[in-house]
C-alpha cells in the first residue's frame, strides 16, 4: 500500500517492533491489550503458503461503568485490495457486544464511507494530518511521478529557502531549472500542497495562490500532477 499511496512511509522491522506493535500501558488507556487480525484467502490448497491480504490492529474496551457495551478502537486497518479491505473492516464491525467502533488517522478517500449501508451514521469528521514544506524542490519533484501529459514550467518563490527558488520544467520526463517562460507562478507553500495530491492547481487558482501565465495551464498541470489516491500518513510523528 505504502508503494501506491501519496504520503505513507516504509517501515522497518525495528519501526514495526518497536512503534506500531509494541504495546505499553501507557497506549492502553481504558482501551484493553493490542489485538491483532490477519485475513487468508479461504481454500488455498497449501495453507502455509497463503499469503495474508489484509490486517487490523484494534483494541477492545468491554465494560463501561459495568455494562458490557464498549467500543472497538481500530488503530489500523489495511487491506490489499477492495475486497480485502471490505472484509477486515466486516470483521471489525461485527465483533461482539461491541456498541461503536471507532477509527482515526484515516485516509480521505478511504472506502468506508461508501461500504456501509447507512454512512449517515459513520460520525465522519475531518481534520487536517498531513502537512508538506518542500525543503529541496529539485529531489522533492523529482521523487514523486507525474502523468504523460506533457510538462509545465512552474516559477517558485521561496524567501525562506532560495536554492529553491526559481523556473523549474516538470515532467514525467524529468524535473530540471530552466530559463524559459513559465507557466505558473507560486510560492512554495502553494506547491507543498499540490506535492502529494491532496489540492489541485485548480483549486489553488481559485484561492488566488497561483497565478495562472499561459493559457490553460492550470488545466494542463493539473493532468502532469494527478494523483489517484488522496495522501495518508497512518503515523503520528
Amino acid at each position: 500500500m505504502a508503494a501506491v499511496t501519496p504520503g505513507i512511509f516504509a517501515r522497518s522491522s525495528g519501526w514495526w517492533q518497536n512503534r506500531t506493535l509494541t504495546d505499553p500501558d501507557w497506549r492502553r488507556g481504558s482501551g484493553g491489550e493490542l489485538q491483532c487480525a490477519v485475513l487468508e484467502p479461504a481454500g488455498h490448497p497449501d495453507p502455509n503458503e497463503g499469503r495474508p491480504t489484509a490486517y487490523a490492529l484494534y483494541r477492545m474496551n468491554c465494560f463501561e461503568r459495568g455494562l458490557q457495551s464498549g467500543a472497538v478502537a481500530v488503530i489500523e486497518a489495511v487491506g490489499e485490495s477492495p475486497q480485502a479491505t471490505g472484509a477486515i473492516w466486516r470483521y471489525l464491525l461485527d465483533i461482539d457486544w461491541m456498541t461503536r467502533v471507532r477509527a482515526g488517522l484515516l485516509p480521505l478517500d478511504h472506502p468506508l464511507l461508501l461500504l456501509l449501508a447507512e454512512p449517515r451514521r459513520l460520525g465522519f469528521s475531518l481534520r487536517d494530518g498531513v502537512w508538506v514544506r518542500l525543503i529541496d524542490v529539485r529531489a522533492a519533484l523529482s521523487a514523486r511521478s507525474y502523468r504523460p501529459q506533457g510538462c509545465v514550467v512552474i516559477e517558485i518563490a521561496d524567501e525562506f529557502c532560495p536554492w529553491n527558488a526559481g523556473r523549474w520544467r516538470i515532467g514525467c520526463d524529468g524535473v530540471d531549472h530552466t530559463d524559459d517562460a513559465p507557466a505558473l507562478r507560486c510560492d512554495v507553500t502553494a506547491l507543498g500542497s499540490v506535492y502529494l495530491g491532496g489540492f489541485t492547481w485548480t483549486r489553488l487558482a481559485r484561492a488566488l495562490r497561483v497565478e495562472e501565465l499561459a493559457p490553460d495551464a492550470v488545466a494542463q498541470a493539473d493532468g502532469i500532477f494527478e494523483a489517484r489516491s488522496a495522501p495518508w500518513c497512518p503515523e503520528i510523528f
